[in-house]
């Protein structure tokens, strides 16, 4: 055993003495045919077979009572890969943290996932909001540049890779978890619950002026068959001005509202809008129409079920001209997917499914998870998944 993971179990020994400490986890495999096709340069298309681990995971979380309405509750979450285990795999990958429940609310620390990334995980069909099909495809990345933005990455958590060392998340800055976060969360009152996050950015980039910082706010109201939530995340680079290389903007902030409505046991109809703003650097700016840019992207999805067992998922998404660049078809293109699900039992589903983006212009999107890598600008990328998922 390598000693990071003798350590780690060493560290859990403890916590699963505690008679309240639950172990979970999913684990979802999927064979997958990806590839892209007409690019708008005339490249030619590439394909791959594959086999990709989706949101696998393995978890463990606790809870003790303190008394007087307080409990103080715990989670470690890591991502697994069942295909082909990078050597770098280790634990707390995904939201980990310690936190304080009472009356008034709970706050917590570590590794949490924001409110925008919350609101789009609870509207996509996507069981875990993973795969090939997930909305993160386009969701808040102005045109593709943010989420290929080196400073804005770094402060979210570690992209997940497969044992290749190929990148398998390309989401946006919104999209990811917040390294070094505190969130409080509200209690539920007639059904909306609010909640309020601050990310301690622990690292200053080169030239920066001031400390960087993320602020997050979230919005959500459950009553009968309506699920309404909101959110809002602005991250301040701390940058005035600096290299391309280093960051092109000085503040990104992100807007997105949505929604579904519950009919059956199963099915359900749901709306998603998302706003992204970005204010660019003088350096960035230079190379664009004027001093910031915005786009606006919106998804529609649906789940039908069919029989006792059984689910129809899709879910389609267009991304609008990114404004204030100088190409006048940048940052459009159309997202679909289409798939079934059957429940196996009540912990395992069969799932088959297709997705699609067919990018415009010099747009160049890529799937938001088991992402292909490489994609020409104009080109259509085409995956097809089947797959089986497992939750204990």
């Amino acid at each position: 055993m390598q000693g990071k993971h003798f350590w780690a179990a060493l560290f859990l020994l403890p916590l699963l003495a505690h008679a309240d400490v639950t172990l979970y986890g999913t684990l979802d495999e999927t064979i997958e045919s990806v590839g892209t096709r007409g690019a708008a340069n005339g490249q030619p298309g590439n394909s791959v077979r594959r086999i990709s681990s989706d949101s696998s995971l393995i978890g463990f979380k606790g809870r003790e009572e303190l008394g007087k309405g307080l409990s103080a509750y715990w989670q470690l979450e890591s991502n697994l890969w069942l295909d082909s285990a990078p050597s770098y795999a280790t634990f707390g990958t995904r939201d980990s943290f310690v936190g304080l429940a009472t009356p008034a609310g709970n706050v917590q620390a570590g590794l949490i996932s924001p409110p925008t990334r919350v609101v789009a995980g609870m509207l996509d069909v996507n069981q875990g909001n993973t795969g090939i099909g997930m909305s993160g495809a386009l969701l808040g990345k102005l045109g593709n540049i943010l989420s290929a933005d080196g400073l804005l990455k770094s402060y979210g958590s570690a992209t997940p890779a497969d044992g290749n060392g190929n990148t398998l998340v390309r989401t946006s800055p919104f999209d990811t978890r917040r390294k070094n976060a505190v969130q409080y969360t509200s209690p539920s009152w007639q059904g909306l619950t609010a909640t309020v996050g601050y990310d301690a950015v622990e690292t200053r980039a080169a030239g920066a002026s001031h400390t960087a910082s993320v602020f997050d706010l979230g919005l959500s109201y459950r009553g009968g068959p309506w699920l309404l939530t909101s959110a809002y995340e602005r991250i301040d680079t701390g940058v005035d001005d600096a290299a391309s290389s280093t960051t092109q903007f000085r503040q990104v902030w992100n807007l997105r509202a949505g929604g579904y409505y519950r009919f059956g046991e199963v099915s359900r109809i749901g709306l998603l809008l998302d706003h992204t703003d970005g204010k660019l650097t003088p350096t960035a700016a230079a190379s664009y129409q004027g001093s910031s840019l915005s786009q606006n992207v919106w998804y529609a999805q649906a789940v039908i079920g069919v029989g006792d067992h059984g689910r129809l998922i899709s879910q389609y998404g267009e991304s609008g001209k990114l404004q204030g660049s100088t190409a006048s078809d940048s940052g459009r293109a159309r997202h679909a997917e289409l798939g079934y699900e059957y429940d196996l039992s009540r912990h395992t589903t069969l799932k088959a499914l297709y997705a699609q983006i067919r990018n415009h212009g010099s747009a160049a999107y890529d799937f938001g998870f088991s992402s292909i890598g490489s994609v020409p600008a104009g080109s259509t990328v085409h995956g097809l998944a089947m797959g089986l998922r497992h939750s204990f």
